[in-house]
């Protein structure tokens, strides 16, 4: 049978997260707690015991890569939730993927992957979306919700299996107890080759990207609207809701998209949403593709 080491073996990760009452990182004398060695095995104990309840942050940095030992899929839709993870599990183990299906705490069940040995998190991510998208599994939940984080974030947790006070029939696999469920997950972790035998399903299944021409003329700063008042307002409560809006409104007043992304790139300046993202340029390019559909269908 598997013990307290292993089942902290499967599911070491970045950081710890107390999740007894609501959910937040745990720290110690102003640190974040990592998970994994000694107090991380010594968390685990407490959390199979009863005397605690954790979850893992998953992503973990290696010589600049951001990595994980394990991916999940959180799906909380009711009963047509069970079908979902039933229908993702018979495509996983199609693939030659071992899977586990936890009923959460509530209505929902998470569907576990544990890795033979640690893979990039946008591998892991990428590979369990195009998965869920082959047999129409929602997307919204799947972990690691990130594939690389910016300076002091540590991204989403996911609740630990089998903590000890559990509800009977919840939080646990099937007709497992967690030693059992240990030893076999740990013998049937999926080697990285095998995983990434799913990222062509990724890349056959990503939507296809809308073509726009671009019919803008303004290059100018002179605002108007929504624009000039996003502008000059020194406060924004919703930093991504003022950045969209500020997109959408250049894009309305017909400036060109290298000038609306130019400008938008200077208002984050000021906002400091994406400014620490190794991913910023990606993101706000997002942001003004989503602006130009959004003009495009008021338009239409």
């Amino acid at each position: 049978m598997g013990g307290v080491e292993e089942f902290a073996e499967l599911h070491k990760g970045g950081f710890i997260a107390n999740v007894a009452k609501g959910v937040k990182p745990l720290t110690r004398q102003g640190n974040y707690v990592e998970a994994y060695g000694e107090e991380y095995e010594e968390l685990v104990k407490k959390h199979l015991e009863g005397d605690a309840n954790i979850g893992v942050y998953p992503l973990w940095q290696k010589n600049g890569v951001w990595m994980v030992n394990w991916g999940a899929v959180d799906l909380d839709e009711g009963e047509i939730s069970d079908v979902h993870s039933n229908n993702l599990q018979k495509l996983l183990t199609k693939m030659g993927i071992t899977s586990w299906k936890e009923p959460s705490r509530s209505k929902g069940y998470h569907v576990w992957v544990y890795l033979e040995a640690p893979m990039a998190a946008s591998l892991v991510r990428q590979a369990l979306i195009g998965a869920c998208r082959i047999v129409d599994v929602p997307t919204r939940e799947v972990y690691p919700k990130q594939e690389s984080l910016a300076k002091d974030s540590i991204g989403n947790c996911l609740r630990l299996p089998y903590p000890g006070g559990r509800t009977p029939g919840r939080q646990e696999v099937e007709g497992y107890s967690w030693q059992k469920f240990t030893k076999e997950a740990l013998e049937n972790r999926t080697p990285p080759a095998i995983m990434r035998k799913l990222l062509p399903l990724h890349a056959a299944t990503e939507p296809k990207k809308l073509k726009y021409v671009d019919r803008g003329f303004r290059l100018d700063g002179e605002f108007l609207g929504l624009a000039k008042e996003l502008w000059e307002q020194h406060e924004h409560e919703d930093r991504s809701k003022a950045l969209f809006g500020f997109a959408t409104s250049l894009i309305w007043q017909e400036f060109t998209y290298e000038a609306t992304l130019d400008w938008v790139r200077r208002f984050d300046d000021r906002l400091q949403k994406f400014t620490d993202r190794t991913d910023r340029e990606r993101q706000l390019r997002n942001l003004v593709d989503r602006a130009v559909v959004a003009i495009g269908d008021r338009r239409a």
